[in-house]
């Protein structure tokens, strides 16, 4: 869609007077256009908010200025990326369409010695889907007996290749070339099917050129979801703007495939940790359309302790970056530009609260013990020059998305700032071997007082020399009330920040109540 043509069907869509064709698009147009209007209205508050800071500059501390204007224009670079993945979602009614073919299905089971009692939960579940022209199979690469011996019971399909290399992407890849079906529907081994998962999704597959349809994700969460394992922001969210650009990612479970579309791109992606995101990319980058269907028909496990958990975030973070920094979206041109931006925030994202958040951690730190300041202004000016940038983009992120970003999942996020930090470095010289690789515990793990100590010391670190901090600034700055203020706010805010995951490393069960 031309620039004229979008901002045409924009201006229709604010006066009502867009013809609404798609699922719940009439519904949501009040949010949506609140959102982008506080989205847009935020830009020039951004602006000010930067070259003010830039026009106030305490140069005599430039070692400290630079890092924190640098910081102020990731982030700011951040909002938009942010802007134009949640800018319009795409919905869809949770029956799905009808079929107008008759597809063949195969059914992925990738096991890798996960408890059986587990594994047999997900395949009985498979089995019963209702759809009559379906296979399933279990692809075992951890060559369990007590596997073969559950499926010669159950008189399903077995699949044990002779050697293990390439990871889950492997083993999918050696079981499809293997079997037939018009598509493939792949299922972690602890994701438990509803029985019409496939009869409300084969019938995208009518439409020519849909490679692959992933379902909305669900998973059975301790009470409160400490960790934020449902990924709510992202699965309600972020991934129905990645839709209405085409853009929507696999997520290896409950999604599938049109098999043409895999072998187009030679099968599964082996390049990453897991095959999902460039897979998703790959055939994205071969003209093929996608769907994200948000509705769940698959429930199963997330990690419970922070071991499991700093794992699967790692893994994540690092297949994001090795794909940002040696095979990066910007240099495939078949992709769109709305694309490409989808597909360069995932990497963005981890570099930006990795690297740079913790800037914003240490600054009020600095201050306190010296006395100091980076910028050149009063109280008064630093309110009103910062204020509105935060208190519009609160009201826009809350209405981009459907009010679930809110500061708890800020403070998951934040809480992985050294997972994040360490994805980086593990992905810049990984550029051609990988790191290892372990599949994510389906069960929680006990942790030593040791590990869990170990899974936060940065965090508690810097908590400790905050709380130091103030009391230093506060024993010892008289005369400058205002200065006080602003950095024991920040200061402040950083030690609650960062207390989640202090607490739900040490004391989990805390959280869990």
């Amino acid at each position: 869609m031309s620039i004229h043509a979008a901002t045409r069907n924009w201006l229709d869509d604010i006066l009502g007077k867009k013809k609404y064709q798609r699922y719940k698009e009439k519904e949501t147009r009040t949010r949506r256009v609140l959102g982008q209007t506080f989205a847009i209205l935020n830009i020039p508050c951004a602006l000010f908010y930067f070259f003010w800071c830039v026009d106030k500059a305490n140069w005599q501390f430039w070692y400290i200025f630079i890092p924190f204007i640098l910081t102020e224009s990731v982030f700011l670079i951040h909002y938009l990326l942010w802007i134009n993945l949640l800018w319009y979602k795409r919905h869809h009614h949770p029956e799905g369409i009808a079929s107008q073919k008759n597809f063949s299905v195969d059914i992925f089971i990738p096991v890798c010695r996960e408890p059986i009692d587990i594994v047999r939960r997900t395949v009985l579940a498979a089995c019963a889907i209702d759809y009559e022209d379906k296979t399933v199979y279990v692809l075992d690469d951890g060559e369990d007996d007590k596997l073969f011996s559950m499926t010669k019971e159950l008189n399903i399909g077995y699949i044990c290749r002779p050697t293990h290399e390439h990871r889950k992407a492997g083993n999918l890849n050696y079981a499809f070339s293997r079997t037939c079906g018009d598509l493939v529907l792949a299922l972690d081994a602890d994701q438990v099917a509803e029985s019409n998962i496939l009869k409300s999704i084969v019938g995208y597959f009518s439409i020519s050129r849909i490679a692959f349809v992933q379902t909305a994700q669900r998973f059975k969460l301790p009470q409160n979801d400490p960790w934020g394992n449902s990924d709510a922001v992202f699965y309600k969210a972020m991934q129905s703007g990645k839709d209405n650009d085409n853009a929507a990612i696999s997520c290896g479970n409950g999604v599938i495939y049109r098999r043409e579309a895999l072998r187009e791109i030679g099968g599964f992606s082996e390049w990453n940790l897991v095959e999902d995101l460039h897979t998703s990319m790959r055939i994205h980058a071969k003209g093929w359309k996608t769907v994200y269907h948000d509705t769940a028909f698959t429930t199963g496990h997330a990690p419970e302790d922070v071991r499991s958990h700093l794992k699967q975030r790692c893994q994540w973070a690092v297949d994001s970056l090795r794909l940002f920094f040696w095979d990066s979206p910007l240099r495939h041109s078949a992709l769109s530009w709305r694309q490409k931006a989808q597909y360069f925030h995932f990497g963005y994202n981890y570099i930006s609260f990795g690297i740079f958040l913790p800037v914003f951690f240490l600054l009020p730190i600095w201050s306190l013990f010296t006395h100091n300041f980076m910028l050149k202004a009063s109280l008064q000016d630093y309110a009103l020059a910062r204020l509105p940038y935060f208190l519009v983009y609160m009201i826009a992120n809350k209405l981009l998305t459907d009010g679930l970003n809110n500061y708890k999942v800020f403070q998951c996020q934040a809480g992985l700032f050294h997972v994040y930090f360490s994805a980086v470095v593990t992905a810049l010289r990984c550029r051609t071997k990988l790191p290892a690789y372990t599949v994510t515990s389906k069960v929680k793990e006990h942790s030593q007082i040791t590990t869990k100590f170990l899974s936060c010391w940065p965090h508690i670190l810097i908590s400790l020399l905050s709380i130091m901090a103030i009391t230093y600034g506060i024993v010892t700055i008289q005369h400058d009330p205002w200065f006080l203020v602003v950095n024991i706010f920040w200061a402040t805010w950083t030690i609650v920040t960062l207390s989640r995951f202090i607490g739900l490393s040490l004391w989990p069960r805390l959280y869990m109540q």
